[in-house]
């Protein structure tokens, strides 16, 4: 149940951000040229970072907050949960910020949401799982360390080939290949 209200945290603030910015990105439609184009290019700089060819320091910072004493209740765990979700970002910063301006690009708040609902849920998963098998885990956690490196460059050049798809605005094309796929 902890780690449900912990994942039910972190998840509000990704999809309160989806919401935020799919609702700020409708408001912007009439520069949706500029906001493209720059956020394609915000996205190729935070691939390059995930591949390691750029390191940008600022996405470098981790802000934790440590407590002394577990929350006593569920609503302490979210809490925590959103703690979590506000202050990670080395990890997902990169992830994250593509996502948002992707959902900044939609064209309902709705489907920012569902962007940022899957995002979540794919954050969610792995926690979840971990806390049931967290002896298993553990060793398995331990032989991955020596491929995240690989996983960030895969993810970097997704990030990279996304960034280039908006700014030639060609994302459609590059759904449309990925879609079928996935359906």
């Amino acid at each position: 149940m902890a780690t449900l209200a912990f994942g039910a945290g972190f998840s509000l603030i990704f999809i309160l951000l989806g919401a935020s910015a799919s609702f700020l990105g409708g408001l912007a439609a009439r520069y949706d040229q500029l906001f493209r184009v720059t956020g394609g290019l915000l996205i190729i700089v935070f691939g390059l970072h995930l591949t390691g060819l750029c390191r940008l320091p600022f996405l470098e910072v981790e802000k934790r907050v440590q407590l002394r004493e577990k929350p006593a209740h569920i609503l302490g765990t979210v809490l925590v949960g959103m703690a979590f979700g506000a202050g990670w970002s080395p990890c997902i910063g990169p992830m994250l910020g593509s996502i948002l301006i992707v959902a900044g690009s939609e064209e309902s708040v709705l489907q920012g949401v569902g962007l940022l609902t899957v995002y979540s849920a794919g954050l969610w998963i792995p926690f979840l799982v971990l806390s049931v098998f967290i002896n298993m885990m553990l060793g398995f956690l331990q032989r991955t360390r020596r491929v995240l490196k690989f996983i960030n460059v895969a993810a970097g050049t997704l990030l990279i080939a996304l960034g280039i798809a908006l700014v030639l605005d060609r994302f459609g094309m590059l759904w449309s290949l990925i879609a079928p796929a996935a359906g």
